[in-house]
């Protein structure tokens, strides 16, 4: 679809959620994603954790040829999500940081926040690269973060009985499973503003679009993330 309604990064982040993580934590990968036995330090997830990192700083400090931007991409909708987004690439650092067993995490975070405020600052002075590149190297810090969220959920759901759970959503005396599928709905809200959103905002490859495109990519998240969600819960079982 067009740059208004879903794009490639979402279809792209569908299919990672629903088959990609389950496969990746299923193989010797999982780490990656923290899992693994013992929480063993792992120098390729390591890698491809800060890869990650520095690509979202990179897409960060440039700006897309051909943008007639002539002010700060940052407005104050923007601005609201500079903190989630660093504390993404804080958590992403620490963990490559203990799988590489070297302290960089506060220097890539600390670079990561210069860059940041540079951005704000400089605006339409920033270093010029296709933006479709820019998007390429925003897209492994995205796919990262939902690997390590749905696999710290699948720690959390392991052992539940999905069916029993789908089955105790009609309305009964508790209403337990309802309230369990809502903090799951609420936490995936969360995580999908924060590490999703957020940093295809905050690199402006995002336009604003109608008023249902975020809710519609939410939904297909959504949907891909509890699909994968349950398949690596039982692989991991």
């Amino acid at each position: 679809m067009g740059s208004r309604g879903i794009r490639a990064e979402d279809l792209l982040l569908a299919a990672w959620n629903a088959v990609g993580v389950p496969l990746i934590g299923a193989g010797a990968l999982a780490p990656l994603l923290g899992l693994g036995e013992g929480g063993r330090p792992d120098p390729s997830a390591g890698i491809l954790q800060l890869a990650a990192v520095l690509g979202a700083i990179v897409a960060i400090a440039t700006r897309p040829s051909g943008s007639a931007e002539r002010t700060a991409p940052f407005g104050a909708a923007r601005i609201a999500f500079i903190g989630p987004l660093l504390g993404a690439m804080a958590f992403v650092a620490g963990s490559a940081s203990a799988h590489l067993g070297l302290a960089i995490d506060g220097p890539v975070v600390g670079i990561a926040f210069i860059v940041t405020v540079g951005a704000m600052v400089l605006g339409d002075r920033l270093p010029v690269i296709d933006a479709g590149l820019r998007r390429a190297l925003l897209l492994p810090f995205i796919l990262v973060c939902a690997g390590v969220f749905d696999g710290f959920a699948a720690d959390l759901l392991r052992g539940l009985d999905v069916g029993e759970l789908i089955a105790s959503l009609r309305v009964d005396e508790t209403g337990f499973g309802l309230f369990l599928v809502g903090m799951i709905v609420a936490g995936l809200a969360a995580f999908y503003a924060s590490l999703v959103v957020a940093p295809r905002l905050l690199i402006g490859v995002e336009e604003a679009g109608g008023c249902l495109v975020w809710p519609m990519r939410f939904v297909l998240f959504m949907v891909s993330a509890l699909l994968g969600i349950g398949w690596l819960a039982t692989i991991s079982a």
